[in-house]
């Protein structure tokens, strides 16, 4: 059966018979009014009954009473068991029936909520027709004009609502641009705003406004345009020249959008705001170390602001000016507010500058936040680095436990396999792994890592087996070609069918230095030794790796460029002295 509204909308009236009442007072109650226009970010509030006793005069045309009221208690009655259209239908036809606006006011309504703007329009026009000071009314024949692609009758509103609104509250054009902004017809909107600036003459703020609004509804080049109409007005006009670069810069001109903020930051030097917007530009297009200078300039300015000392510290650990971040995040510290965040970050500099124990204690205090697991996870994979494994596998074995969603429990699997796979103890780690697969069976990242534990107890079947599992459900995988392609090449004799997997992953990742390292040693293995020198280079030159380190090496020793092939050898063990593969090589080469 199709689920009825209420099924599929909770806050759907209920479906029910009205009240048993006096013929007159319910039809009376008909007449009550609707509740308000929606505010900003809010929907048009759900259809519901209308409330009884509150008598307003019917005022009907002459002899139309009765089908007044006809139309009234069907539309009411429709309203009730959800049958919006029909209730829209009843209602329009009473509204032309009577003199009283709040029937043409509720017709309006239960179109908009019924997501019918065309039936809405009759309505509301017939609403401003019998209340013509009605500024709500206004606005809404104003909004679904535009949306009809009706620019120009709708600027004649927009003009009375905009002299109405400076008359009241003096910011005229910010309402009208909030209220254009949500419209689905953005070529009409800004076309009926810049038919009010024209009409309202050299406004600078009225330019202004049509900047805003093109901006809003992605219309980059045409708020350019309007910024710049404005500047010739008023060159003087802050706002005109943020918005103008700021438009420049969604149009896709960076350099012009940033040159053009530089300009105005110095013009007007003391001006903080327009240097957060500058910074703000410049971290968006990823020039960090500009920023991280704009934000100094202001945190000077504003020695206790929180988020700016955040901000700071955060662009210094991009930039890799760990002293500086630690500074800003001690700081933020002091602040008394964003202190989870700062201690994480915290723990991130002392563990990326290898003071393992300052990071796990930083890490420990993160108690709440979108940092908690994450913190719990990072203080337990060094904790192991540190030797306190079983204290490790216990506190991710809590989180495990605290945790309800299957992703975030799969992470945490994969944590504790990576501890216990660093640490060497294989076997447990494949007991966990099985453990994970029972809870999740067929995920492919609980595979993928079990097939890596596997090839470390030299169990080449069950490594096949795993990516081969990954490769029925996704036969494109990168990584699980890769995995299956080097394990065959440089654990078997089965060197064609590596080949073939690597070309694969190859084809998909032409630039990954790990596919690029199995490119080469497969190459090798087949004989091809010139060629498998290109990819080994090639990978070894983008990336600092042992595994890399030690393909390449063999190579070269094998190629009679024995010298050459140890000095990469030794380079590599001084990185990482314990790297089994690497010392494998070494007894082989230089026993």
């Amino acid at each position: 059966m199709l689920p009825d509204q209420r099924s599929v909308f909770p806050w759907f009236p209920p479906r029910r018979p009205l009240p048993r009442m006096g013929m007159a007072v319910a039809l009376c109650g008909l007449l009550t009014a609707c509740a308000g226009l929606p505010r900003d970010g809010q929907d048009h509030e759900p259809w519901r009954p209308l409330a009884e006793g509150h008598l307003l005069p019917l005022q009907a045309q002459e002899n139309g009473v009765a089908d007044l009221f006809y139309e009234l208690l069907v539309g009411e009655i429709a309203g009730h068991q959800g049958e919006l259209q029909v209730s829209i239908e009843h209602y329009l036809r009473a509204a032309q029936r009577t003199r009283n606006p709040e029937v043409a006011e509720r017709a309006t309504r239960i179109a908009l909520f019924a997501g019918d703007p065309a039936a809405a329009l009759p309505g509301a026009e017939r609403w401003l027709a019998l209340e013509p000071e009605n500024l709500e009314a206004r606005q809404i024949l104003a909004a679904l004009l535009v949306n009809e692609g009706r620019p120009e009758e709708a600027a004649t509103h927009l003009l009375t609502v905009l002299e109405r609104m400076e008359a009241v509250e003096g910011d005229g054009y910010g309402l009208l641009v909030n209220m254009l902004s949500r419209s689905q017809n953005g070529d009409a909107a800004i076309e009926a705003l810049a038919l009010v600036a024209e009409g309202r003459g050299d406004e600078a703020h009225a330019y202004l406004a049509v900047a805003s609004l093109a901006l809003q509804q992605d219309r980059p080049l045409t708020a350019v345009a309007a910024a710049e109409r404005a500047l010739t007005l008023d060159g003087g006009l802050r706002e005109a020249h943020v918005l103008r670069a700021r438009a420049l810069g969604h149009a896709g001109d960076e350099e012009a959008s940033l040159r053009a903020m530089g300009d105005l930051v110095a013009r007007y030097p003391g001006d903080v705001d327009l240097r957060i917007t500058y910074a703000r530009l410049l971290l968006q297009s990823e020039r960090y170390e500009e920023a991280r200078q704009q934000f100094e300039r202001v945190a000077r300015e504003r020695p206790g602001d929180a988020d700016l000392l955040y901000t700071l510290g955060l662009l210094n650990i991009e930039v890799e000016q760990y002293e500086d971040a630690q500074r800003y995040l001690e700081r933020v510290l002091q602040t008394g507010r964003r202190a989870q965040e700062a201690r994480y970050y915290l723990g991130r500099i002392a563990e990326t500058t290898g003071d393992r124990e300052r990071a796990i204690r930083f890490y420990e205090q993160v108690t709440r936040g979108d940092h908690r697991d994450e913190s719990v996870i990072r203080a337990a994979l060094l904790r192991g680095e540190l030797g306190q494994v079983a204290r490790a596998r216990a506190d991710l074995s809590a989180l495990r436990d605290r945790l309800a969603e299957p992703g975030d429990r799969v992470r945490v699997y994969l944590a504790e396999a990576g501890l216990l796979r660093d640490v060497r103890d294989y076997e447990a780690g494949m007991d966990l792994l099985n453990q994970s697969l029972r809870e999740y069976p067929g995920n492919p990242d609980l595979l993928y890592s079990r097939a890596l534990m596997a090839e470390r107890l030299d169990r080449i079947d069950l490594v096949e087996a795993d990516l081969n599992q990954i490769l029925a459900q996704d036969p494109d995988n990168p990584a699980a070609l890769n995995a299956l392609g080097y394990t065959l090449a440089d654990r078997t004799d089965r060197h064609e069918e590596a080949y073939g997997y690597i070309r694969r992953a190859y084809a998909q990742r032409p630039d990954d230095a790990a596919i690029i390292d199995s490119m080469g040693w497969v190459l090798y293995r087949l004989g091809r030794l010139d060629e498998a020198e290109v990819y080994l280079r090639r990978a070894h030159d983008m990336m600092e790796d042992g595994e890399i380190a030690s393909n390449l090496a063999a190579l070269l020793w094998d190629r009679g460029e024995r010298e050459e092939a140890l000095e990469i050898l030794y380079q590599a063990l001084e990185r990482d002295p314990d790297h089994a593969r690497l010392l494998r090589l070494k007894e082989r080469l230089d026993p």
